[in-house]
């Protein structure tokens, strides 16, 4: 007797080969198009950052952790500065503050952009592929005019900045902003006012604000579920400039279910995260004091660190990136260095979210948690 094919469980891999498994591996249990179990593997995408970080001194350093993600690169490289700025007690110039808030804002609005473009491309929609992706060249054109390079700039350092902003630096940013304004209201025609990324993406993926802590979430996969939990209003770093702007954590707060979101809230939320990093940056351009961009005594503090500890953190693109940084005394290394990348928690969370969706639902919920495998396989 041939056994009925809906009572058949069948094992899944999506990834780590496919193109929307971004480098990862997750084993999937289905019932005909039914995802039953979830049992994510790390390991795939591994590049012993942690242990690399061992071996370089404390300027040498920051450039590993924007390997992790080349998306939100003036972000990530901060956790490790900030860990040695606390142990080397430096003082940041107050110039310096201001120039690194406002590329870590436009480190944030450039991962946005390329993530529209990813989960769009994941989902058919290939118009919004290529529009954002356009948009985001203008701001790698700052961080090139900036820096010299554009994925992995190495713009902070202990104490400090490597460059300093020019009359040209400001006129690629400020033109980078002006596209992006006039073109938002386009994009989110687009993919909000989509009837058929609508139906995609409604009641898909949904958590409660309960489960998400639970399980970890931070970033924009909280605030979707309308909890202002944000580093940068609770914690205000010393070293930042977030305290000279006037703005507001976005949050969203979904009339049909208040305290939980679906995978449409979320794409709903990082439109509004892109807004207030808007807000932020030309509310601090005007504000850029004059001085130097790095305390004079940095190389000699940096250059060999007393005995400590310290924990450096920041609030990423895709939620709260940290590294804790242990020193012996005269050390020119890290004793030992570990990092909690946003990403580790949002990927195990499938565990817990896709059972009971379909197959076919696995991309979207997964594409809407803005996946990037380099901050958990460290």
């Amino acid at each position: 007797m041939t056994p009925d094919i809906l009572d058949e469980t069948v094992e899944v891999w999506f990834g780590p080969q496919h193109v929307s498994a971004h480098g990862w591996a997750t084993k999937l249990k289905l019932v005909g198009d039914f995802i039953v179990e979830c049992d994510p593997h790390a390991g795939y995408f591994h590049r012993s950052a942690e242990k690399c970080l061992e071996y370089r001194n404390f300027r040498q350093g920051s450039p590993i952790l924007e390997r992790l993600c080349m998306l939100e690169a003036f972000l990530a490289e901060y956790p490790y500065i900030s860990a040695v700025e606390q142990i080397a007690g430096l003082v940041v110039p107050e110039r310096a503050k201001v120039l690194r808030t406002i590329m870590m804002e436009a480190s944030r609005i450039h991962s946005y952009q390329f993530w529209w473009g990813q989960l769009s491309a994941e989902m058919g929609f290939f118009a919004m592929t290529l529009w954002p992706w356009v948009d985001r060249e203008f701001f790698l054109d700052t961080f090139e005019e900036l820096t010299g390079v554009r994925h992995s700039p190495h713009f902070s350092t202990p104490g400090g900045l490597r460059f300093d902003f020019t009359e040209k630096v400001l006129a690629k940013l400020e033109k980078a902003i002006q596209v992006l304004e006039y073109n938002m209201p386009k994009f989110e025609d687009m993919l909000m006012k989509s009837p058929l990324f609508r139906m995609r993406t409604e009641g898909v993926g949904q958590y409660s604000a309960k489960e998400a802590l639970r399980w970890g979430l931070s970033g924009p996969n909280i605030k979707a579920c309308g909890i202002p939990m944000d580093l940068r209003k609770d914690q205000p770093d010393p070293n930042l400039a977030y305290d000279m702007v006037d703005w507001e954590v976005p949050i969203l707060e979904h009339p049909d279910h208040p305290g939980e979101s679906d995978a449409y809230d979320r794409m709903v939320q990082r439109f509004n995260e892109v807004k207030t990093s808007v807000d932020i940056i030309k509310q601090l351009i005007p504000q850029i004091p004059d001085g130097p961009i790095i305390d004079p005594k940095a190389r000699a503090k940096a250059n060999r660190l007393p005995e400590g500890e310290a924990y450096g953190r920041v609030e990423g693109a895709r939620g709260i990136t940290s590294l804790w940084l242990k020193t012996l005394e005269k050390a020119q290394t890290p004793y030992r260095a570990k990092i909690r990348g946003p990403c580790f928690h949002s990927y195990y969370a499938l565990k817990h979210l896709v059972p009971s969706a379909r197959f076919a639902d696995f991309i979207v919920i997964f594409g809407s948690l803005d996946p990037y495998p380099g901050w958990w396989d460290r």
